[in-house]
């Protein structure tokens, strides 16, 4: 399908950019209270579908995609004197990538509701292209449901300045490297702005400041002589000077430094670093105006409460791997953080996106009911033997805290693994027939008799088979969701599965609380769950759909 880029102009339109901008700023605003972080390989479209089955008000984010991502390698940069038309060609071309489209694409079974696309580059004129790709993309999504085999309709854009990680503060000079020069920060933002038409807000994620790892190796001791005052006041006119043009307004800033340099690992710089909650408090009173969510070390919906109690002027929390490692410890968010149970989703989107607060699952196993169908479509439309580790991990720590979650994890994995092994398996075959006779008809019959099952479900061509008529991974095994609620079956009674929200919450509170009187006495305490994703029942993980997920970067 082809269509024209859309250039608006005149008083008309700019009217209509300013309400639709105003319009999903309220919806920011009104769902910061808790945020799902950004974290590379993990926020992917499979487990923030997952997580809005937990919570209608969670603020959603994607892992940060890459500018030069959206932006096919032909095409360069928008500048160099070329004309609009050339530019709005290189944007169609990247909306008609089918990598593009996986990258913006949200579930296609469900309104993903108030979320965030996180945006990385230090280059302008990429990020603006990158910007209007996704705008001109969920223009056409609006225009013609059936352009793709998903939703993409996102609240805002973040730019992302808090990533120490390496390969992307050190080798690529974005992330966190960008807090060295705010006022090239201010014009990023305006070339995202710019990219949307200004028609969504864009927010910045950041660290409350730096250390230059090459310049010296980082220790906690000779950081700690450093003055507070000198480093606020470095955090303060960063923000101040990212503000001061009026397109950034919201800032969700993580407690800590961020060590550059590669002195320290990123999982590292995520806990060694002395998290300074008072910085981001202190923002948020002398910048009324602004809106600042604080990120680091935030490990429970109760912590998450108390914080906000704390401070009133804070917009709201932002919470990473606890998230992953408990997902159902937020149950209950959306009544805890937020309050008004009635409101849902109403209005987050277009009426047809608006989905009741009494439409959410009740307990665990409505949310796999609901989250089954996500999984088997997506399992229709992609290669399982690609897609579907992404897709069972996303559930995998669902019952966390839970006696036998570990046994229903190693279930998932083997479940998560069948595709590749029977891809495997084929293969073999295909070699076993071809050698056993030599020639080359041998190992054509071979491949038509086994390609199938290396192919279920997945990518043929849909020059030569629609997607009604191609061969299922049903024909081979039940579906992925019937696996993985056999799974929770065979681990888990009735009183699990159907525990409510509220009875989910008010064990855990009771759970952590008797926790913290055996530590008081002095008792040894078993963890269970939510913490550190890689303890559960107080029997350490080790490999499977679980395998590194907390080693990566969370910016």
């Amino acid at each position: 399908m082809s269509r024209t880029l859309c250039v608006c102009g005149g008083k008309k339109s700019s009217k209509i950019t300013a309400t639709h901008r105003a319009a999903k700023n309220d919806v920011l605003r009104k769902n910061s209270r808790l945020s799902l972080a950004p974290m590379m390989e993990y926020t992917d479209r499979h487990f923030r579908a997952m997580v809005r089955l937990v919570s209608w008000r969670t603020l959603l984010h994607t892992e940060m995609v890459a500018a030069d991502e959206l932006v096919l390698p032909s095409n360069g940069k928008s500048g160099g004197g070329r004309g609009r038309e050339r530019v709005d060609e290189d944007i169609k071309r990247n909306i008609a990538s089918p990598h593009v489209q996986q990258l913006l694409g949200q579930s296609a079974t469900q309104p993903e509701g108030p979320s965030v696309l996180q945006l990385g580059g230090n280059d302008a004129s990429q990020l603006f292209q990158s910007a209007k790709t996704y705008h001109e993309y969920s223009q056409l999504q609006l225009s013609n449901a059936s352009l793709s085999h998903s939703r993409c309709e996102y609240t805002a854009l973040n730019l992302n300045c808090g990533c120490p990680s390496p390969a992307v503060s050190g080798k690529k000079r974005f992330g966190a490297a960008l807090m060295k020069d705010p006022a090239h920060v201010t014009k990023l933002v305006r070339a995202i702005h710019d990219g949307v038409d200004g028609r969504l807000p864009v927010t910045v994620k950041c660290r409350i400041g730096l250390h230059d790892g090459d310049a010296a190796p980082f220790s906690r001791e000779d950081y700690e002589e450093k003055a507070s005052q000198v480093e606020y006041d470095e955090l303060r006119k960063f923000v101040e000077t990212v503000a001061s043009d009026g397109i950034a307004t919201d800032f969700q800033i993580h407690a800590r430094i961020a060590v550059l340099g590669g002195n320290i690992s990123p999982a590292d710089n995520r806990k060694i670093p002395p998290l300074k909650y008072e910085y981001v408090r202190r923002l948020a009173r002398e910048f009324p105006e602004l809106s600042f969510v604080m990120n680091g070390g935030i490990h429970s919906l109760a912590q998450a409460r108390e914080e906000l109690d704390v401070e009133d002027s804070l917009a709201g929390v932002m919470v990473g791997r606890a998230f992953v490692a408990d997902p159902w410890g937020f149950a209950t968010a959306d009544e805890v953080l937020y309050g008004d149970v009635h409101d849902g989703l109403d209005n987050h989107n277009d009426a047809h996106d608006s989905v009741a607060m009494d439409q959410r699952p009740r307990n665990r196993r409505e949310v796999l009911r609901a989250y089954g169908r996500h999984v088997d479509y997506e399992e229709r439309h992609a290669e399982p033997a690609e897609i579907r580790r992404s897709l069972v991990a996303a559930c995998a720590h669902l019952f966390a805290g839970e006696a036998n979650s570990k046994r229903f994890r190693m279930d998932l994995d083997e479940i998560a693994g069948r595709p590749e092994r029977l891809e495997r398996e084929a293969k073999a075959q295909v070699w076993s027939s071809a050698a056993s006779t030599g020639s080359q008809a041998s190992l054509s019959s071979a491949f038509s008799t086994y390609a199938p099952v290396a192919s279920a479900g997945g990518a043929w061509d849909a020059m030569q088979a629609k997607d009604d008529a191609r061969p299922s991974w049903d024909d081979y095994e039940p579906r992925l969701s019937e696996l993985i609620m056999d799974a929770a079956h065979r681990h888990f009674g009735d009183e699990v599965l159907d525990r409510s929200r509220s009875e989910s919450y008010d064990k855990k509170i009771w759970d952590e609380d008797a926790a913290r009187k055996r530590r008081a006495e002095g008792d040894p305490v078993l963890f269970v769950g939510g913490g550190n994703g890689n303890i559960d029942n107080g029997e350490k993980v080790s490999g499977g759909v679980v395998d590194g997920w907390f080693n990566n970067c969370l910016n």
